[in-house]
C-alpha cells in the first residue's frame, strides 16, 4: 500500500516532538484537530484546522505498522506531521470524483501521526493555532497506556505477554 509513498517533512510545532496523543477531532463544516503534547510540562496543545477537505480518515496507529516500516527502509522517517507527495489517495479520489478536480484542484494529502492515531487529510491549505497550556485538572488525553520509562520494561514485558496470551485463546 506505501510502497510508493513518496513523503516530505511538514513542519509544525509538533513535528519533532517525542509523544503526542489526539484530544479531539471535530467535524462540522470544518475539521478541527487538537493534539497535545503529554510529557511536556503544562501539557501544550495545537488545533491544526482545516476549513475545505473533502475527505479525511483517522486510523489507529496499530494498521499503520506497514507506513513506519515504509518509511523507515526508504530513510523517509522525517517527524510526526508529513506530507504525502505523489498522493496515490488523492489520484484515486480524483478519478472516481471529476468533480473534485474542478472543486479544488490543489489538494494536498496531509499526515498528522500521535501514539494512538494516523491522521490523514486531504485539504487545499491549513491553520495551526498554539492552544496554550492544558488545565492541570483536566484528564490526560489519549486512549492508550503507554510505558516510556526503561525501568518501566517488567510492566512493558507482562503486558506484552497478556496480549499474547489473549490472541492465542481467541484463536481457540
Amino acid at each position: 500500500m506505501y510502497k510508493n509513498w513518496q513523503v516530505k517533512r511538514w513542519v509544525t510545532p509538533i513535528a519533532d516532538l517525542s509523544s503526542l496523543v489526539m484530544v479531539s477531532l471535530i467535524d462540522d463544516g470544518m475539521l478541527n484537530i487538537t493534539i497535545e503534547a503529554p510529557l511536556l510540562s503544562n501539557r501544550p496543545r495545537w488545533r491544526f484546522t482545516f476549513d475545505k477537505y473533502p475527505a479525511y480518515r483517522n486510523i489507529l496507529e496499530e494498521y499503520r505498522l506497514g507506513l513506519w516500516k515504509h518509511l523507515d527502509e526508504s530513510h523517509q522517517r522525517c517527524g510526526n506531521t508529513f506530507i504525502v507527495k505523489n498522493s496515490p489517495w488523492i489520484a484515486s479520489f480524483q478519478s472516481q470524483e471529476p468533480f473534485l478536480e474542478l472543486y479544488n484542484p490543489h489538494l494536498i494529502h496531509y499526515v498528522i501521526s500521535t501514539e494512538d492515531d494516523v491522521i490523514e487529510i486531504l485539504a487545499p491549505s491549513v491553520e495551526v493555532t498554539y492552544l496554550g497550556n492544558t488545565d492541570l485538572y483536566e484528564p490526560k488525553a489519549g486512549k492508550s497506556i503507554v510505558f516510556y520509562n526503561p525501568t518501566d520494561r517488567e510492566q512493558i514485558e507482562k503486558a506484552f505477554q497478556e496480549i499474547v496470551e489473549s490472541q492465542k485463546n481467541s484463536k481457540e
